[in-house]
C-alpha cells in the first residue's frame, strides 16, 4: 500500500491548457481533494503515475490581490490543470520536477463577456433605484 504524502482540495480541469485564465471551463471544473501518493497523484476518479507525467508547470499568479498557484501536469493522454489556494504547497510533495512560471490571470472571451454584462447590469439596476 502506497503512503499518502499530502493531501489539499483543488479545482481541476482537463479542458484548459497553458497559462491560467477565467473561463467557463473553470466554471464547471471539478472539485475534489488532491492526492500525492508515494506512486500515483489521484483527484477524484483521475489517476495521473509519475512516469506518465511528461512537463509539470506551477504557475504563480494573482486573483485580485490573493496569490494562487495553478500545477498543469501534461502526459501522452491529457492536460491536468488544478488550482490551489495560497497556503497549498504542493510543489514541496510531487516526485518529479516542476517548472515554475510567474504570469498574470487572463480571461476568456466567455469570461470577459460575462463580466461586462454584470456590470452593465449592475449600472441599469443603480440607475433604477438612485436616477
Amino acid at each position: 500500500m502506497s503512503e499518502l504524502r499530502h493531501m489539499c482540495w483543488t479545482k481541476a480541469t482537463r479542458r484548459e491548457a497553458g497559462e491560467p485564465r477565467h473561463s467557463v471551463a473553470w466554471a464547471a471544473s471539478r472539485r475534489a481533494w488532491f492526492k500525492v501518493f508515494d506512486d500515483r497523484i489521484e483527484c477524484g476518479d483521475w489517476t495521473i503515475a509519475p512516469a506518465s507525467v511528461l512537463e509539470a508547470v506551477l504557475f504563480e499568479t494573482r486573483q485580485w490581490f490573493i496569490p494562487m498557484f495553478v500545477l498543469q501536469l501534461s502526459t501522452e493522454d491529457a492536460t491536468y490543470q488544478f488550482g490551489f489556494n495560497p497556503w497549498c504547497r504542493v510543489a514541496n510533495h510531487l516526485f518529479f520536477d516542476v517548472d515554475r512560471q510567474r504570469v498574470k490571470m487572463r480571461y476568456s472571451p466567455f469570461s470577459l463577456a460575462l463580466r461586462i454584462a454584470v456590470g452593465l447590469l449592475l449600472a441599469y439596476l443603480l440607475l433604477q433605484r438612485f436616477g
